[in-house]
């Protein structure tokens, strides 16, 4: 089971922190998927997964939403 973290209970700068930390997750994600060698992004997208963790203080499997929204799930995304 992941902990559950909602965006909303962070005050502006830590929500900016993690917005920011999923939108280069995202980003590397879909050019990843567009690569010819999409293992060199690996290392990247394990550090975003990491700086989240780092900012939420969590080394559990985690999902962050906006109210009903899922911003990031671990479990979907997985740990490379």
């Amino acid at each position: 089971m992941a902990k559950i973290f909602n965006i909303k209970n962070f005050d502006e700068r830590k929500q900016f922190e993690i917005k920011l930390q999923i939108a280069l997750l995202n980003n590397t994600l879909k050019i990843k998927a567009n690569s010819k060698n999409p293992e060199k992004y690996d290392e990247y997208i394990q550090e975003r997964i990491e700086k989240m963790r780092e900012i939420l203080d969590t080394t559990a499997k985690f999902k962050v939403m906006d109210g009903d929204k899922t911003l990031y799930s671990s479990e979907v995304i997985g740990e490379l």
